[in-house]
């Protein structure tokens, strides 16, 4: 290459060499002559001081950066996956070489071989191999630190409420006038015969058949058809019957039912007033890293009839069972913004079976079991919406209402004021459903910040603290290796969370907070006992949280316990008296 470029051909013979400034017109053309030692890799150039200081600048430009001098280094993620780092740098880096590899006027095939970079993925450490040149291993490098960066956690929290109100008011009259021949007709005479040992007959005696019809409350039953008595004479009846009954048949119970009644006359009143509130609450919550999906599912699997096989052999029709779940699940999918709103992408159910208004869809009968339809009640909402952080929305909702208003009454005599109260049956039944759904996402700032979501979550529920930490170990308080690399082994220390025990007693001890004196806390199984006495289901603390919330609740210092005969500390109670008592 260095004869080509400074090559110069006069008057037929080629002369190497470099023209001088300043000697245009002289004859100043320095000869230079090159040989390559391929033992050394070197070029040994000949010629005047002037044109080698030139060619060694050249040569030094040109030799600057060698591709053969790789830097490798492996780099153990903290965060991300390995295999999504190496996926996506690869991807890109792609990208890059298929762009200047369409021009090759502007890249040369060595740049081409500059570029190329190789990043390899190892799952079980979680950490990359990469090998690049200089000029692009602190860029790749910086990439990866980048892409592995600690991404924020988002708590979402979905309240749905549902509200059912109902109101049935029902009230009627039923009157009945008949003559007494049609009570005497319908008593249908019993004769009993008593045989003797002998096979005589010894007594023989008349008696009524208790069941007879019409009896005294003969409206709706019709006419009698028992016996004979006074054909020739004409009887009647002078009845209403609007179903008002003894029990209502919707709400199978009657409320106030009067009733009077003889051979001639039957009367029937009843009252009923029924008002149902129904309120249920469920709140499921997920946690999650800005941008990955979560979900929580907490359903009942139960088989439901999918279809029919008929039996040929007895006719009967065989159901096909498949396996369906109703419950409570949420799905969704967070992504921060720099100015702390977030973007969700949510889905919330809730269903559950009823079994008990489905359809018949086989009767039964015979050999035949019945077999019923299950229904399935579904509540989902399905959008996608903007957030402020801790800021709760109203995501969905849905109100019904439906009243229905059902008279029978007999024709002008019902609409008779007061009077025709006797002539009538009045039903009216008022249904109304509502269904909100809030939702609050909540970004954890920190440590600090799991503390306080942990114990204003925990103040909310019934459970006995004391019975959970004896089984699961304290729950609250920062560990001081928190803050701290994980991948450094020396640099574990000692978690509040951990307690020490005491040789002697074989009891937790109380841990000192940085800055104050070690407080010596004796503690007894007496004492231990004692305190786990505490009653689970104070209201108070609950009642707190409401009025102050998560903005005005700060989490307390941790503070060791300090020693009280008329309060004893419990070790298992050690936990909440460091988060909770000031």
């Amino acid at each position: 290459m260095l004869v080509e470029l400074f090559g110069n051909e006069t008057t037929g013979t080629t002369q190497v060499g470099v023209q001088l400034a300043g000697a245009e017109k002289a004859s100043s053309v320095v000869p230079l002559r090159f040989s390559v030692d391929a033992r050394t890799n070197s070029i040994v150039a000949v010629g005047t001081k002037e044109a080698l200081q030139v060619v060694e600048a050249l040569i030094f430009r040109l030799d600057d950066s060698d591709i053969r001098q790789r830097q490798t280094t492996i780099i153990r993620l903290k965060n991300a996956p390995a295999a999504d780092i190496a996926t996506a740098i690869d991807s890109f880096l792609e990208s890059q070489i298929d762009l200047l590899a369409n021009q090759d006027d502007l890249i040369s095939a060595f740049e081409l071989v500059e570029r190329e970079v190789i990043v390899q993925a190892e799952t079980y450490t979680n950490s990359l191999l990469i090998s690049a040149t200089s000029r692009y291993f602190d860029q790749i490098r910086e990439m990866v630190l980048t892409l592995d960066q600690e991404l924020p956690q988002v708590i979402i929290q979905v309240m749905l409420v549902e509200v059912t109100l109902e109101e049935n008011d029902e009230f009627g009259i039923e009157l009945g006038l008949q003559d007494s021949l049609l009570f005497s007709r319908g008593i249908a005479p019993v004769t009993t015969t008593m045989m003797s040992g002998s096979g005589a007959t010894a007594t023989t005696s008349t008696m009524t058949n208790p069941v007879s019809v019409p009896g005294f409350n003969f409206n709706g039953n019709g006419l009698p058809a028992t016996n004979n008595l006074s054909q020739g004479n004409l009887a009647g009846q002078a009845l209403s019957t609007f179903g008002v009954g003894r029990t209502s048949g919707t709400q199978g119970f009657g409320g106030l039912v009067l009733s009077a009644g003889s051979e001639s006359v039957s009367i029937l009143m009843r009252a009923l007033a029924r008002n149902r509130e129904t309120e249920i609450l469920s709140r499921p919550s997920v946690r999650t890293l800005d941008n990955r999906p979560a979900l929580i599912r907490m359903v009942r699997e139960q088989s439901r009839v999918n279809g029919f096989q008929t039996n040929a052999t007895n006719g009967t029709f065989n159901p096909l069972v498949e396996q369906a779940e109703a419950g409570i699940i949420l799905s969704v999918t967070p992504t921060i913004s720099p100015d702390g709103d977030i973007l969700m992408s949510l889905t919330a159910e809730k269903s559950q079976f009823d079994n008990t208004t489905g359809p018949i869809l086989v009767p039964g009968g015979g050999n035949q079991q019945e077999i019923r339809s299950t229904v399935k009640d579904l509540t989902q909402a399905e959008t996608t919406v903007v957030v402020a952080d801790e800021q709760t929305i109203v995501l969905g909702g849905l109100i019904t209402k439906s009243t229905t208003n059902e008279t029978r009454k007999v024709p002008w005599l019902g609409d008779l004021p007061v009077v025709g109260h006797g002539f009538r049956f009045d039903s009216e039944a008022t249904r109304r459903t509502e269904l909100l759904i809030f939702l609050t996402p909540r970004i954890v700032k920190g440590h600090s910040g799991n503390e306080l979501i942990k114990q204003v979550e925990s103040q909310r529920l019934h459970y006995c603290e004391a019975d959970a930490e004896e089984i699961h170990g304290p729950i609250y308080g920062i560990p001081a290796s928190a803050k701290e690399s994980a991948y450094e082994p020396s640099s574990f220390q000692l978690s509040p969370a951990i307690i020490p025990m005491n040789e002697s007693s074989q009891l937790p001890l109380p841990l000192p907070v940085p800055g104050e004196e070690e407080q010596s806390i004796p503690m007894t199984h007496q004492q231990t006992s004692q305190s786990r006495l505490r009653n689970p289901f104070n209201k108070s603390s609950r009642n707190r949280i409401r009025q102050v919330g998560f903005a005005d609740h700060e989490p307390r210092p941790l503070k060791p316990a300090k020693s009280s005969q008329k309060t004893p500390s419990s070790p298992l109670n050690f936990g909440r008296s460091l988060s909770r008592n000031k």
